[in-house]
């Protein structure tokens, strides 16, 4: 999988040789395919890189709720949402008590009667990248190795010895992102952890009422999932391990299994198809906290700026109303870039903040790894809220934002 529009043996600056606005847009997640997507609408050339040849290994799920929904629609990417998601089944929340399992079942579906939606990661992505426009200048397998600032343009070098000049240079590299790396901060001064350690597990094995579950038990937070294929199901666990503790992978998946027995007799056969499963993977509890998104012709977009955790399911809405705010914002200021970052991160951070505080709070509650008292988690939860509040009232500026960013009903009012 691999598209390219120009030779690849030469050094090429075209900043002066066209008037036209380029963008180097790095990463191919859907934070990257999504920006490069409204950036080319709006009459931007786009190159779009990734280090990778293959950007989308795994096989996961991913949750789409109505504004990522809506805006990959506006994307005229409905063909996608139908070919690779399926509605978000209801999700009971899970405790015991009293020597009883309880559960309390709630839907997600939005003010319209629509639900949320699941999709499989890595077909989901696959069909964004394949809908990124056929003149996009895609190159994959090329890192990212250097930039170099300009008054008025940024040079990129890559690691195969090209370079290429670019208007502006967006970020969308996710976590590990080198722009980042590059212009802002080391990862180690910009990601948030906090000693918890995620365990994925997919299970050959049916949910058999169909519902998703959210639990917490054993200071261990659980998400279960549906695939679309019902014999499929997706466990996340979100459990205590100190930093520089060695992985025991097999202790992990006992615990967890016997945390979901716990929950009920109808998951015994979840539990037992974990401790069977091959098809595991772990990861750590990270976020993204920056004082600042950009440079005076570099921004960072979805989990480079600002990654929520996968436990928050939001990953999908940030990254997509970033793409939105960002184009909008482009848009509106033309060529002063500072003013059009600056619009677009003070729409999308209280958003970003808020969502990070909710998801670090919660799972610090129940994991009990930060070794401060439960009352004093969920005091300081409710005051990173309270400070977040008064730009969080701002709904109207924010489907205001959506609302211009409608690139496409924009150009045809202006023809």
């Amino acid at each position: 999988m691999r598209r390219r529009n120009r030779k690849e043996d030469q050094n090429v600056d075209t900043h002066t040789s066209t008037g036209t606005k380029r963008a180097l847009v790095v990463g191919c997640g859907l934070a990257g395919c999504a920006t490069a997507w409204w950036l080319h609408e709006s009459g931007w050339e786009v190159v779009l890189v990734d280090q990778r040849t293959d950007p989308y290994p795994s096989s996961y799920l991913l949750q789409l709720d109505n504004v990522a929904i809506d805006i990959l629609r506006r994307m005229g990417a409905q063909d996608v949402i139908d070919r690779t998601t399926y509605p978000s089944p209801n999700t009971a929340l899970r405790w015991c008590g009293q020597g009883k399992t309880r559960t309390l079942s709630f839907d997600t579906r939005d003010h319209r009667g629509e639900p949320w939606r699941l999709a499989d990661r890595s077909p989901f992505l696959s069909a964004i990248f394949a809908h990124v426009p056929s003149t996009v200048d895609i190159r994959l397998g090329v890192r990212l190795d250097s930039l170099e600032n300009f008054t008025d343009r940024v040079k990129a070098h890559f690691a195969d010895g090209t370079a290429d000049t670019f208007d502006v240079v967006v970020g969308a590299d996710g976590l590990h992102s080198t722009v980042r790396e590059l212009t802002l901060a080391p990862e180690s001064a910009s990601v948030y952890r906090n000693d918890v350690t995620h365990l994925w597990i997919n299970v050959d094995e049916k949910l058999l009422d169909g519902q998703a579950i959210l639990a917490a038990r054993n200071r261990t937070a659980l998400q279960i999932y549906p695939y679309r294929d019902p014999a499929r199901t997706m466990i996340l666990a979100a459990l205590p391990v100190p930093a520089g503790t060695p992985l025991d992978h097999r202790a992990l998946v006992d615990h967890v299994a016997d945390t979901i027995t716990h929950l009920g007799v109808d998951l015994e056969p979840i539990a037992s198809a974990a401790r069977a499963s091959s098809d595991i993977k772990t990861t750590q509890f990270s976020q993204v906290r920056l004082s600042r998104w950009h440079t005076r012709r570099v921004v960072l977009l979805g989990d480079a700026a600002h990654c929520i955790d996968p436990l928050s399911g939001m990953g999908a809405h940030g990254a997509l109303l970033g793409v939105v705010s960002l184009t909008a914002a482009l848009q509106r200021y033309g060529s002063a870039t500072t003013s059009a970052f600056t619009r677009y991160e003070s729409e999308v951070r209280p958003f970003a903040e808020s969502a990070q505080s909710v998801t670090a709070r919660t799972i610090e509650y129940i994991s009990r790894t930060q070794h401060r008292p439960r009352l004093t988690t969920v005091l300081g939860g409710l005051g990173d809220i309270a400070r977040i509040i008064p730009s969080l009232l701002h709904k109207k500026n924010q489907r205001n934002s959506l609302a211009l960013s409608d690139i496409r009903e924009t150009n045809r009012q202006a023809a």
